[in-house]
């Protein structure tokens, strides 16, 4: 989309929001949403019923910032900037709607991209970042655990995670960091939705189930959506997604541009991206080194590899877990190699 699109897009967005857009515009915005769908989720967000007048008046204020962030200013009500340099609204009642609410004030920055609102929920997760007031879960190698989060969402984290969330959490908003892979099972709640930070992307869910793994050192980052919807937003870019169920977004972590939306993948009627909740391992035609680095996390082992052309060799498959002598001699039935194992070094030779 060119950004003169893009601006027609908020500017339209923003009078449907106010109740000035012509019946032309309105027709002129289904059809950018028809060739744009990745601003549908906006719209409908924006149009959601609201049964009171500071419910309404939020609505109005994200409105507002798709407009203002849009850079299409006019027509927009009077305003002043505040010494912080932020923009403070000013309440007008145009056509029987709140406009804005008195002394309402909008925190920068809002995330927005392709038509994506997001709010970063900024307090909370700086507390998180800080240490402040926080609750974790850190499995190790070979292990895994379930968290039962305060609102009842689950999360089970995979080996070699961390899952941090405030003590507060719930009470305003609902955000975790995460590192490493997890699978989440989101209790729904319109008015408070669940964002999962990541090194990578920000993922904002509604109520759903999905696995996002965000490994540091790994070459890509993966949120796999199961059921339900989200929101995903990259970092260091404008780029914004939403993904519907089976659904997978690959992100190479060193070049952003050149991600992937793909569908889930199966192998024998599994869904690979979640076959480890099962305690299953499973690959799609991965090289051994990064099968190696996946045993790694999962038997608590090192690898280190005398046959350097073996690093290369690419498998798929799924198999249940068992001991890791019976994983490798599975591999090697496939791809010859010699493995030895000493003192929980794995040397593939």
């Amino acid at each position: 989309m060119d950004e003169n699109t893009e601006k027609r897009m908020y500017d339209l967005l923003s009078k449907k929001m106010t109740g000035d857009a012509t019946t032309e515009e309105l027709q002129a915005l289904e059809n950018l949403l028809s060739r744009y769908p990745e601003f549908r989720f906006l719209n409908d967000e924006l149009g959601k019923p609201d049964y009171d007048e500071e419910a309404a008046a939020e609505r109005a204020l994200q409105a507002y910032a798709v407009h203002y962030y849009g850079k299409v200013c006019q027509d927009i009500p009077t305003h002043k900037k505040a010494d912080s340099g932020r923009i403070v609204p000013v309440m007008h009642k145009r056509r029987g709607k709140v406009w804005m609410k008195a002394a309402a004030v909008i925190a920068v920055p809002f995330l927005l991209g392709l038509g994506f609102y997001l709010s970063l929920q900024e307090g909370e997760t700086e507390d998180i970042r800080q240490a402040k007031n926080v609750s974790e879960m850190i499995t190790q190698r070979a292990s895994k655990s379930t968290i039962r989060l305060p609102d009842g969402s689950t999360v089970l984290l995979n080996a070699d995670s961390k899952i941090s969330y405030s003590k507060n959490f719930g009470v305003h908003s609902r955000s975790v960091i995460l590192v490493g892979e997890a699978y989440f099972d989101v209790v729904s709640n319109a008015e408070s939705p669940f964002v999962i930070h990541t090194e990578n992307a920000d993922i904002r869910v509604l109520g759903t189930t999905l696995n996002v793994r965000s490994y540091p050192g790994e070459a890509k980052f993966e949120t796999s959506l199961i059921n339900g919807k989200v929101e995903v937003a990259l970092k260091n870019s404008k780029k914004a997604f939403i993904l519907k169920p089976s659904e997978k977004l690959v992100l190479p972590k060193n070049n952003v541009s050149e991600f992937n939306l793909t569908q889930v993948r199966l192998l024998d009627s599994a869904v690979v991206e979640t076959a480890w909740i099962k305690g299953q391992l499973s690959f799609v035609d991965e090289p051994f080194s990064a099968i190696a680095a996946e045993l790694e996390r999962q038997y608590n082992v090192t690898f280190e590899f005398s046959n350097t052309d073996a690093m290369h060799y690419r498998y798929t498959g799924i198999f249940d877990k068992s001991k890791i002598e019976e994983v490798l001699n599975i591999l090697k039935l496939i791809k010859p190699f010699n493995y030895s194992i000493t003192n929980n070094t794995v040397n593939i030779y």
